[in-house]
């Protein structure tokens, strides 16, 4: 070969080279932006996990909540108009970054739009959850593991289904709520009977606060009065007092309906009883008259405290 040649392999080598160099940089450029852009997803998820726990009400302890203030109103007004702004960057972030959501991300931003009223945004997300925690083996999760996500999940799904409003949503949404506490009562074992009692009544006056919305008053009364139950079949005076405390302080919350009338006369005399006992003064109105007691299978409403303004 003639030095022209050499000079001439020498080049091409040298070329072929640098452009191995610059692939290998290239993906470790693409590596290195895509980390970036997950870990900007995290951080924004976690930016929204703040703003929503700023709206979590202090623990009931069993006495009648008092309505928000103005400037309660304020804050939370504030923290919905950022969350919409975090939706809305996170939702270019992972169109433009091609990201993959896992299933708590998907489920952290559909709460997030569920709670701005933002039905829109809150669906794929809410479908993604569900999807994901209903293949728990791809993720080594262990039964109950893999029950709660499910459960959560499906909670989720429902509060969506009960804000968007279509025809079919409300049968839907009932069906997700049916299928979260079967969940739960298939987890019992493992739970132990406090925790839950207390996920199963969760569920109950979550479910309710839907359907007082919507103008089923005897279906909302109908799940406090297996809230109520759950509470009767609880024995421990901690978890008493939380589940109590999260039916009475609920029902107290309503101006859809009588307070009382969400509420089994078992549970009221029952909870005022638990909190004498704990040293407390008596929660909540007597009932004005001596009633039969309705059973707790009963699904109507049960009067123990006259309608505001007669």
């Amino acid at each position: 070969m003639s030095s022209s040649d050499w000079v001439a392999l020498g080049s091409l080598l040298v070329s072929g080279l640098a452009f191995a160099v610059s692939y290998v940089a290239y993906r470790l450029q693409a590596k290195t932006a895509r980390s970036d852009d997950e870990k900007e997803l995290a951080d924004q998820i976690a930016a929204i996990q703040s703003s929503l726990a700023e709206l979590l009400p202090p623990a009931s302890d069993g006495a009648v909540p008092q309505s928000p203030s103005m400037q309660t109103f304020a804050k939370n007004s504030n923290v919905n108009a950022a969350l919409q702004t975090l939706l809305l960057r996170i939702g270019t972030l992972i169109q433009f970054a091609d990201l993959k959501p896992d299933w708590y991300q998907n489920l952290v931003l559909a709460t997030a739009a569920v709670h701005i009223g933002d039905p829109v945004t809150a669906g794929p997300y809410a479908e993604k959850a569900v999807e994901l925690a209903s293949r728990p083996g791809a993720r080594g999760w262990n039964p109950q593991t893999a029950a709660i996500a499910r459960m959560l999940s499906l909670r989720m799904r429902a509060s969506y289904y009960f804000n968007r409003g279509k025809p079919d949503d409300i049968d839907n949404a009932r069906n997700d709520f049916r299928q979260a506490r079967e969940l739960i009562r298939n987890c019992a074992d493992a739970q132990g009977p406090f925790v839950t009692a207390a996920q199963l009544a969760e569920l109950y006056v979550r479910q309710t606060d839907f359907e007082l919305d919507l103008g089923h008053n005897d279906h909302a009364a109908a799940l406090m009065a297996k809230a109520c139950r759950q509470w009767h079949e609880t024995h421990a005076p901690a978890v008493r007092q939380a589940v109590g405390g999260l039916i009475y302080g609920y029902a107290h919350t309503q101006r859809m309906v009588p307070a009382g009338t969400l509420l089994t006369s078992e549970f009221v005399t029952g909870w005022e009883e638990f909190m004498r006992g704990l040293g407390s003064a008596a929660v909540g109105p007597q009932p004005p008259a001596a009633q039969p007691a309705a059973g707790l299978s009963d699904l109507h409403p049960i009067r123990v405290s006259p309608p505001d303004g007669g």
